[in-house]
Parts: C-alpha cells; sequence; structure tokens
C-alpha cells in the first residue's frame, strides 16, 4: 500500500490540522519515521518521556502495570498521538506502548515538540483540549462508579415520527428486562407528552401500567437552564437505574450536558428525503461529540410516520421499523403495551443489545486476489462472520465499493465484504489480538498487499 507522507499524517491529527502546508511540511522535516513489528514495544512504563508519537498505521496497547498485575488501559489507532503529557510534565511514562500490528509511528523528539509550542499557539491550543477531554473523562469514570443509571438520550427530526411511543416501549422492555426503576422523560417541556390531558394537582409523576414511570418535573425558573439540566440529571440518577429522555433535535443548550453522561444515543425519525437529510447530518455531528468507545450509537427509520413513497436508506439508518399493524402510540390515560410486531420487536432488542456493546470491530473482506484478480472470496466472508460471532455473539455483513491506491498497480476499484460486530469493551480487550491474528491470516490466503480492519469507527492497515 501506499506509505501515508509525513505531512499529510500530521494534517490528520488534531493537534496539528489547524497549521499550514508550509508549517507542517517543516515540522515533518524535523521528525522521524519509524517501523514497528507485531510485539514489540514502543516505550516502557517507567522510561522518561522524551518524545511525542504520532502513529500514521496500526494498532498499539496501553499497558500498565500495576501491583504486578497488568492492565490494558486502551487501543490507540491511526491519528491518535501518545507522549504529549510526559514530555509537559517532565515525567516518566506512566504506561507502556506495546504493538498488536506492524505500526509507523511519526517521532517527534521532546525539545522540538516544546519549540513547536512556542513557534505556534495553535498547537498549544488543541494540547490544552486534549487534556481537558483527558481530564474530564477521568472525572466522569470517577463519577460513574458511584451510579450504575443507564441514560439513554432519543433524539428525533419532527413531533410526528412517533420518538416518545418509541420510548415507552423501549422503557417497557428495559424495566421488564431487568425489573429497575426506570423513567421516561420528555425534555426540555416534559408536558408535551400529555398532548392535553390532564395530570392530577401537585404530581410530577404518572406510573405506566408496565412499570415505568413518566415523569413531568417542575423545575425553578429562575435558575440558569445549564443549572435545571445538572440538577434534573442528578436528580434522575439517584432515583432511577434506566433513564430514556426524549430530545426534539440538536438543541445546544441541552444536548452538551445530556451527552456527556449518555450511554447511548438514538436517533429516531421518518424515512421521508428531509427526514434522512436532517439524520445524516445529525450523525455526522453526533459522531464528533460523543465517546464513539463509551456511547453508543443508533439511527432508526419508523416507517409508520412515512410518505407513502418512502423508500429505505440503508446508508443512514441501521434499523427500520416497517410498516406493520399494531404501532403501539402513547395515549392518556396510558394503557399496558400489547404484543407487539416481530420486526418491532428486533428493533427493540438491538437496541438493547447495543446499550451494552459500544465497541465496533469491522473486517473488510476483498474480492480480487493479488491485487487485481476477481475471485469468489464468499467462503472467507464466511469465516469471518462464524469467528467473529463466536467471540463477540453475532456479526453482520454488507456490501461496499471500495477504492485503494496499490504500490504495483495503481488505483484499484473494487467490492468489498464488511463483516461487523458491536461489542462490549471488555471483549474488545479480551480479543482483540485474536481478531489482528485473524486478518494476517487472510491477508497471506488471499495474497493481499494489506487489508482494513475498523476498530471504534477508525480504519487501518494489516
Amino acid at each position: 500500500m501506499e506509505a501515508v507522507h509525513p505531512t499529510e499524517a500530521l494534517r490528520q491529527t488534531q493537534l496539528f490540522n489547524a497549521l499550514s502546508q508550509e508549517h507542517l511540511e517543516t515540522i515533518a522535516r524535523r521528525a522521524k519515521m519509524r517501523q514497528y513489528f507485531p510485539g514489540e514495544t514502543i516505550v516502557w512504563q517507567g522510561q522518561p518521556s522524551t518524545a511525542l508519537f504520532l502513529i500514521i498505521n496500526g494498532i498499539v496497547m496501553v499497558k500498565s502495570l500495576v501491583r504486578g498485575r497488568e492492565n490494558i488501559l486502551a487501543y490507540l489507532m491511526p491519528g491518535n498521538t501518545f507522549g504529549e503529557v510526559g514530555i509537559l510534565e517532565n515525567q516518566s511514562r506512566s504506561a507502556s506502548i506495546v504493538t498488536l500490528s506492524e505500526v509507523d509511528v511519526l517521532v517527534i523528539q521532546r525539545d522540538e515538540f516544546l519549540d513547536i509550542l512556542h513557534r505556534h499557539p495553535t498547537v498549544g491550543v488543541e494540547l490544552a483540549r486534549i487534556l481537558g477531554r483527558y481530564l474530564v473523562s477521568a472525572n466522569r469514570r470517577l463519577s460513574n462508579e458511584s451510579t450504575d443509571t443507564r441514560l439513554i438520550l432519543l433524539l428525533s427530526t419532527n413531533p410526528e415520527a412517533h420518538a416518545a411511543d418509541f420510548g415507552a416501549l423501549l422503557a417497557s422492555r428495559m424495566y421488564m428486562a431487568h425489573q429497575k426503576p426506570t423513567a421516561l422523560l420528555e425534555y426540555p417541556n416534559p408536558w408535551r407528552i400529555l398532548d392535553g390531558h390532564a395530570l392530577d394537582k401537585g404530581s410530577q409523576t404518572l406510573r405506566h401500567p408496565d412499570g415505568f414511570d413518566i415523569l413531568f418535573p417542575q423545575e425553578d425558573p429562575w435558575l440558569p437552564f445549564s443549572t435545571r439540566t445538572t440538577l434534573l440529571l442528578d436528580k434522575l440518577r439517584d432515583q432511577y437505574d434506566q433513564v430514556i429522555i426524549h430530545l426534539l433535535g440538536l438543541s445546544e443548550e441541552v444536548l452538551p450536558m445530556l451527552l456527556e453522561h449518555a450511554d447511548q444515543v438514538i436517533l429516531f425519525s421518518d424515512p421521508s428525503p428531509a427526514g434522512v437529510r436532517e439524520v445524516d447530518y445529525m450523525l455526522r455531528v453526533l459522531k464528533g461529540r460523543i465517546r464513539q468507545e463509551e456511547t453508543s450509537l443508533v439511527s432508526i427509520a419508523n416507517f409508520h410516520a412515512a410518505p407513502p413513497d418512502a423508500q429505505p436508506d440503508r446508508d443512514v439508518f441501521d434499523l427500520e421499523i416497517p410498516l406493520t399493524s399494531g404501532f403501539p402510540l402513547l395515549h392518556f390515560p396510558v394503557q399496558p403495551t400489547g404484543a407487539l410486531s416481530k420486526p418491532l420487536e428486533t428493533v427493540l432488542q438491538s437496541c438493547l443489545d447495543r446499550l451494552e456493546r459500544t465497541s465496533s470491530i469491522g473486517i473488510f473482506i476483498p474480492t480480487t486476489t493479488e491485487a487485481n484478480q476477481k475471485t469468489d472470496t464468499s467462503a472467507y466472508t464466511d469465516r469471518a462472520m462464524a469467528f467473529m460471532a463466536e467471540r463477540f455473539g453475532g456479526a453482520t455483513c454488507k456490501i461496499a465499493n471500495g477504492v485503494w491506491n496499490s504500490d504495483k498497480l495503481g488505483l484499484i476499484g473494487e467490492v468489498v465484504y464488511i463483516v461487523h460486530s458491536y461489542i462490549t469493551q471488555s471483549d474488545l480487550h479480551r480479543h482483540l489480538d485474536e481478531v489482528v491474528d485473524f486478518v494476517k491470516g487472510l491477508k497471506r490466503e488471499l495474497r493481499q498487499e494489506a487489508m482494513a480492519l475498523e476498530v471504534n469507527h477508525k480504519l487501518t492497515l494489516i
């Protein structure tokens, strides 16, 4: 495969992407390219922090030895950097970095990096943002240790998409599955869900016959909106183990705080052209804002709210609720939820499964051997499906058109099969090395220059 130029590698990172081409080229000349084989240790825990490393290709493990026990803290992929914290603090490295595959890195020595920070303030600003995220993540982990509350954020594109009705079904299934306190809330206007029906005076909670609560909290209007949202979240986490909040659209007043605590974000829309465009836009926004290794993101098309000529768009929607008889609506006074259609049950169960599976792995199976010889690789796709299902409980496969650049033959286009699984973080740590070895085996058998592997939406070449 064509090697990534150091200048382009710098441009693809958050630290350096705001710099001009001239400045990137200057930094690239001062950096050094290094290559490592699988199983090599790039830096050791306890060593002095003498350089910043930028991963150009491959996967590395961040491993820490504490009281004689080795822990995998994270996996880093192309575009990630490591070593910046140790350079700033002039301290030894807090963890070892070990390669899981062949890895190419760009190395910037400590003195060079400090000089870059002085010459280019924008790099310092981006570094501050990165370190700020580290701090927020650490605080979030400490906060989450005191609560097991699961928060699902349900975003809809328009009031007619029946998102609140789907939220009620989801709350019902969650309560029946776990028998834990469960709440459904529309925010920031909780009263809209009543649709004109009266609520008992002073009441803030309506118990659904399926066991979950529909909430109508009364907030102090004199408090700043951010404070009200924070207090509400604290109250919900104190009283409930499972919470679903329905929000109409991307409200910048509310969304950042809710995303910070969300375990799952569901985009719910009708599949009209306008709905498809809105969901596509929302997906692009959310992918840049959620913690993809901790928060699952699901998009659902509800054909019950669609115009008659609506067509499915599987490039935008993960799941579809087809037009069937019996999509239940949340009427007041509320009634127990009856039997649901099998497709709707499948969508609900898929959401619940993905709530636990916030990480993802995708293996790209080519349909050519030796770069440009077309061949039937369906047997390899079946093997990959079985391999992933055995380790992660299931796998799906979809067809895509791919284009890549061969060192020998130039630009080549082909059909590829993508075998994909949603997995838990613990399963990722347990089995990622096996997945990499499996892909290496396929690469040899298919006589490929390289094969693509996607981990948590980041693509690397093996």
